[in-house]
């Protein structure tokens, strides 16, 4: 009994940390670092579980990550809404986003 207790305790973090798919939420602000062209991070008003509601977006090249900064921005001065995979992967307070779209 004991053991499965333990074994059990090594996941229950985890699904706290679990992936989702985002499916409506607004921007708040986008912005891009000088001193990485492949990084930008967004702030949403879904939380996610590192602790706030700021999303950092990384693409492998600078193509993929204008075309992301791109749509979260229209998305921001448009209004509309946004649409994103939150990995559940921490970095510092922020959350990974993988994919992007903007909504109705």
């Amino acid at each position: 009994m004991k053991l499965i207790l333990v074994f059990l305790s090594f996941f229950v973090p985890f699904t706290a940390f679990a992936a989702k798919d985002v499916a409506i939420s607004k921007v708040e602000f986008v912005y891009q670092l000088d001193s990485d062209s492949t990084v930008f991070e967004f702030k949403s008003n879904v939380t996610h579980s590192c602790g706030g509601s700021v999303y950092k977006v990384k693409s492998p090249n600078d193509g993929v990550a204008n075309r992301k900064f791109t749509m979260v921005l229209t998305a921001f001065v448009a209004n509309k809404n946004l649409a994103f995979h939150d990995t559940g992967v921490c970095d510092g307070s922020r959350s990974i986003a993988a994919w992007v779209r903007i909504t109705h």
